[in-house]
C-alpha cells in the first residue's frame, strides 16, 4: 500500500531524539564506542523508509558481530531472518533474538552439555556439566524471542534511523554503575543482572521481553564471538527509558554531581601502603580535598600482593 503513512507510529522523543541520546551518553559516561540501538520488526511491520538498510552484503556473521560494527564503524544493518547468518557452528544468539529457529538440541539440554556423536564431533566439555543443568538454566534464565520476527535492526544510537526498542551500552563496570544509577535516581528500582545464559539472551533480549534494564557480566560468545574487551560488560535499557537516563545525567552535570573520581585503584591507594600501625586516617581523601595536610608518608616499603603470593608459594 503506497500511501500507508508509517509516520503515524513514529515515537515523539521530545528534546531527546536518538542522535542526541547517543551523543549525550558518549560524552557523559565517557564511552568507548557508540551505544547500540536495536529494534525488532515482525512480518509486514518494517517502515518503507528503512528498506534501504536491509543487509544484502557478503558478510556472514551473527547479530552481535554486526552490533560491534555499528558501535565502532557507525554502520546500520537490518538483518532479515537468517540470511546473514554464517550457519553452525557459531552460537544460538540469532535464535535467541528471533531471527532463526532454535537448535533442536537446545530444549533437551544437549547443546551446552554434550556434543553430537552422530555428527562426527569429538567430545569436549560444554558450558554445563549435564543436560539436566542445561535444561534448568534454559527454563529459569534464558529469554528467547518467539520466531515471529522478520527483521532485527541494528544501528549506532547517535545515527539511528529507527525508534529503538532497546539500547545496549558496552562499557566498563563503573560506567555501567553510573548509567544504572541514573535510571534508578527517581524510581529507586535496582537493575537485575544475570550471568550464565548467553549475554544476548540475558541482556538485550531480556530487556526487550521484560521492559526492564538488564546487565550481564558476559559469556563465551560475547568475549569470543562478539569480541568485547574482558574489562567490559553489557547493559541494556528499554528505549523508552533512555531519555530519562539522559536527563538525569544532564542534571548531575549541571548541578555539579561528580560521577567519576580519578584516585588510583587497588594497591595504589594510600591506605594499602600505610603500615599496620599507621599513620593514616580513613577520610584522608576528604581532608586533602579540603586543603588539609596529606597523610604522613609510609614508614616501610609496601610488598605488592603478587610478590607476597609468589614468596608464599
Amino acid at each position: 500500500m503506497s500511501d500507508y503513512d508509517w509516520s503515524v507510529y513514529d515515537r515523539n522523543w521530545g528534546d531527546w531524539h536518538p542522535k542526541r541520546q547517543g551523543d549525550h551518553l558518549i560524552e557523559e559516561l565517557k564511552l568507548h564506542g557508540d551505544p547500540i540501538a536495536l529494534a525488532w520488526f515482525p512480518h509486514n511491520s518494517l517502515p518503507s523508509k528503512l528498506e534501504t538498510h536491509i543487509y544484502k552484503g557478503e558478510l556472514k556473521m551473527v547479530h552481535c558481530q554486526f552490533m560491534q560494527r555499528a558501535r565502532f564503524r557507525g554502520e546500520t544493518y537490518i538483518l532479515e531472518e537468517d540470511k546473514s547468518n554464517p550457519g553452525p557452528p557459531v552460537c544460538n544468539g540469532d535464535a535467541y533474538t528471533g531471527l532463526c529457529e532454535v537448535n533442536p538440541r537446545l530444549g533437551p539440554g544437549l547443546v551446552h552439555s554434550r556434543t553430537d556423536p552422530s555428527a562426527g564431533v569429538s567430545t569436549r566439555l560444554g558450558i554445563f556439566g549435564s543436560p539436566a543443568a542445561s535444561r534448568r538454566s534454559l527454563i529459569n534464565h534464558y529469554h528467547i524471542v518467539p520466531q515471529d520476527i522478520q527483521y532485527l535492526a541494528i544501528a549506532p544510537l547517535s545515527n539511528c534511523p529507527f525508534d529503538p526498542d532497546v539500547v545496549t551500552i558496552v562499557c566498563d563496570p563503573r560506567q555501567a554503575t553510573m548509567a544504572l544509577r541514573a535510571l534508578q535516581y527517581h524510581s529507586g528500582l535496582a537493575a537485575i543482572g544475570e550471568t550464565g545464559p548467553g549475554t544476548c539472551s540475558s541482556s538485550w533480549v531480556a530487556t526487550l521481553l521484560t521492559g526492564e534494564p538488564r546487565y550481564s557480566l558476559g559469556c563465551h560468545g560475547v568475549f569470543g564471538t562478539m569480541g568485547i574487551d574482558p574489562t567490559e560488560v553489557c547493559v541494556s535499557i528499554p528505549g523508552e527509558q533512555v531519555p530519562t537516563m539522559c536527563a538525569v545525567l544532564e542534571t548531575w552535570r549541571e548541578k555539579g554531581k561528580q560521577m567519576f573520581t580519578e584516585e588510583p585503584p587497588n594497591e595504589e591507594r594510600d591506605f594499602i601502603h600505610a603500615p599496620y600501625e599507621g599513620p593514616y586516617r580513613a577520610h584522608a581523601r576528604i581532608q586533602h580535598e579540603r586543603g588539609e595536610e596529606k597523610p604522613e608518608p609510609e614508614g616501610e616499603r609496601y610488598i605488592p600482593w603478587a610478590e607476597r603470593r609468589k614468596k608464599k608459594n
